[in-house]
């Protein structure tokens, strides 16, 4: 069987690590890409290289996949997860910090869809996984901007897939709610540079409350598994959430309304 060829990004650790380790594991040679040399270093294998980039660095990207093309030929599965959360107030992150979330969270991914459609168009097949989140689909106080780029991470994954499927591509966006990963700590280490007035005292209190779950979710691995299938798979869903707590999320918002849901969250973050 011919060996397919997958980038991911945010491959670093958590989901982005366990995703490039499963798909090297199931016949693809995986260009595993992060900003952190040394984690990537520790990767390296017969079916993983290891690529230091930067998403917001548009000219890296175009160089990595020349370099994939003239290397290997083709593009089967592109994996878009590199990102992270900035929590506070919307009134209390700054511009700088808010532009910041989207140049990694929705441009990052941009950025690579650009580099890699045009060879799968020639090609006539490709795949796009967009790791987008739970809380692309519903809202919660103090995740804001965060909330905002996975909102349009959303929307950009469901326009693409209308353009793009006439050429034999797939676009795919998997929304994970409480995952096991790194991702909670640098959230919260973010929040410590946002300056909040005591008036937002109860959300600052809320928020460890809301993630204390994290350490006994399901680790990165079931969302490497949901990667592994919709690439694989022929007719896969085009969204997919995951775990349990995802489902609930989405299907709940949705039969309660907005004003109803919100008013719940709110109660339970004691606000």
């Amino acid at each position: 069987m011919t060996q397919r060829i997958a980038l991911v990004t945010g491959a670093s650790s958590g989901i982005g690590k366990a995703t490039a380790e499963l798909l090297a594991k199931n016949n693809y040679y995986v260009y595993a890409m992060a900003r952190r040399k040394d984690r990537l270093e520790a990767m390296r294998s017969n079916s993983i290289e290891p690529i230091q980039l930067d998403v917001t660095d548009a000219s890296a990207i175009e160089k990595v996949v020349n370099y994939v093309m003239t290397a290997k030929g083709r593009i089967d599965l592109l994996v878009n997860n590199a990102g992270y959360g900035q929590l506070g107030a919307i009134e209390c992150v700054s511009m700088e910090a808010a532009h910041a979330q989207f140049e990694v969270n929705v441009f990052g991914y941009a950025r690579f869809m650009h580099a890699v459609l045009p060879h799968m168009r020639l090609q006539k097949s490709g795949c796009i996984i967009n790791i987008a989140s739970i809380l692309g689909k519903v809202s919660l106080p103090g995740f804001g901007w965060y909330t905002a780029s996975k909102h349009a991470v959303e929307a950009l994954s469901e326009t693409l897939r209308s353009e793009v499927m006439k050429f034999g591509i797939k676009v795919i966006v998997i929304a994970p709610g409480l995952i096991r990963t790194e991702f909670t700590e640098k959230e919260f280490a973010l929040l410590k540079t946002v300056q909040h007035p005591p008036a937002y005292k109860k959300l600052l209190d809320a928020l460890p409350r809301l993630l204390a779950g994290e350490p006994k979710a399901p680790g990165p691995e079931i969302i490497a598994q949901a990667v592994l299938k919709a690439a694989t798979t022929a007719f896969p869903p085009i969204r997919h959430a995951l775990p349990g707590d995802s489902k609930t999320a989405v299907v709940s918002h949705w039969l309660l309304g907005s004003r109803v849901f919100n008013w719940a969250v709110r109660l339970k973050m004691k606000l």
